[in-house]
């Protein structure tokens, strides 16, 4: 065999060993493709379960945005539908949190008057929810807490301060007395503002 026909003879075995036959892809151009595809499919997964339902106990954004009835809100209460809906529907931009019964702590177990209610219930606070940005809900934020499951709520018998004033007929004195909305789950009326057996709850708006 002369030399030139093993050159060619080398080369051609070269050739079948490294490049890719009649158009085939490369080894190299298939890993980067089956990287890709890996990649792509990784962030379908992520964005999916972004938006997957949740069962109501999940904790929520920042926003009502993406958040159902009954998750845990950024400031720790839980999330109740202003439309009246119950969990886990969703929220849709309607939607506040109120502090739990366990995170009001003392607030929660204390019977005060309207003004002490409203100072106590300003001063309230988590961390991810300071002072501040927590109030008493009005009339009908009271109203929709009440048609929420006593479950999610944990309101009870007892009667909560709205931040709605709304005076009473004292039929004794035949007179106006200074009142604000109150109300349990059964009960609905107006409080003086001085009747100090009346319990405050915290909403918090986001």
């Amino acid at each position: 065999m002369s030399e030139s026909q093993g050159n060619s003879a080398g080369m051609g075995l070269g050739d079948a060993t490294t490049k890719p036959a009649n158009g085939a892809p490369s080894r190299g151009l298939l890993i980067g493709g089956l990287l890709i595809a890996v990649v792509i499919a990784g962030v379908i997964l992520v964005t999916n379960n972004s938006d997957a339902p949740r069962s109501g106990t999940a904790t929520c954004a920042t926003t009502s945005q993406g958040c159902e009835i009954g998750d845990t809100g950024p400031g720790g209460g839980k999330v109740f539908s202003l439309g009246g809906a119950t969990a886990p529907a969703t929220c849709s931009g309607s939607c506040l949190e109120v502090a739990s019964a366990t995170l009001a702590g003392g607030l929660e177990g204390l019977g005060v008057n309207w003004a002490t209610a409203k100072s106590k219930v300003l001063a309230f606070g988590t961390s991810t929810a300071p002072p501040g940005t927590w109030r008493l809900p009005t009339e009908a934020e009271l109203n929709t807490l009440a048609a929420q499951p006593n479950s999610l709520t944990g309101l009870g018998f007892r009667t909560y301060w709205s931040s709605t004033a709304k005076s009473t007929y004292d039929q004794q004195n035949q007179e106006l007395v200074p009142g604000a909305y109150c109300r349990s789950i059964s009960t609905v009326g107006s409080c003086p503002q001085t009747f100090a057996n009346v319990y405050a709850r915290p909403i918090h708006p986001f």
